[in-house]
């Protein structure tokens, strides 16, 4: 700078300082893996509000959970922030978060309608929290983690997955879906929870063959 005194020391670079400040911090301490402590809190909350009799409540804190999920990634990249601690944070509280979510959802049907009818219901949710959200994503990430790749990056020989997890659209309107079908069920509102059933049948089934795959056609990385 023409201002700058001749033997002054030159300004520190902030920008290019931070994410070595950060990287300094305890793991546990990371805002991102606080982020995350923040959901399991809620998600606590929630169960307990919903043991309480009030649905809705539930429902208020379960969503706040859900909407901090899109934020402690994004805040791990731009502080610097990404480690194994919040890799595995993230994915067990998805687990569960959508496990409590279809347990609570299944447990309320019960409640709602005869038995004949809520039966079936409960039963399909209870085998989508097994497969879906245990089996499928537990043995996925298992795979992705022994083969050292991103588990969006698996190979797949099935249309459905490979557009489920290539088309950010898809993704977000099955997720979205399987949420709503569920939390609509809880709140004893099936007119709401229809119309996201279609997006909660794609997300267990694209899960499903992904099961599958790792299974049976030994997944690996896509080149």
């Amino acid at each position: 700078s023409p201002h700058q005194p001749a033997h002054a020391p030159p300004r520190p670079n902030r920008s290019a300082a931070l994410p070595r400040a950060t990287m300094a911090w305890p793991v546990v301490l990371y805002i991102a893996n606080i982020i995350d402590y923040f959901r399991a809190i809620f998600l606590y909350v929630a169960w307990k509000h919903y043991e309480a009799g009030d649905q809705w409540k539930f429902v208020g804190f379960y969503v706040l959970s859900y909407v901090l999920d899109a934020f402690d990634g994004m805040v791990a990249r731009a502080m610097g922030q990404t480690s194994k601690l919040g890799l595995y944070l993230d994915m067990i509280i998805d687990r569960i978060s959508s496990a409590l979510c279809l347990h609570i959802a299944a447990t309320q049907v019960l409640k709602d309608y005869p038995e004949d009818v809520a039966r079936p219901i409960a039963i399909g949710l209870w085998s989508a929290l097994i497969v879906v959200e245990v089996l499928s994503h537990g043995v996925v990430m298992y795979k992705s983690e022994v083969g050292g790749f991103h588990q969006k990056e698996m190979e797949s020989t099935s249309p459905i997955v490979r557009s489920y997890l290539d088309k950010k659209a898809v993704l977000f309107w099955s997720c979205a879906s399987f949420e709503g079908f569920s939390l609509g069920l809880v709140l004893s509102q099936p007119a709401w929870a229809l119309p996201f059933l279609p997006g909660f049948l794609f997300r267990s089934l694209a899960n499903t063959l992904r099961l599958r795959d790792v299974i049976f056609v030994r997944a690996r990385k896509v080149d």
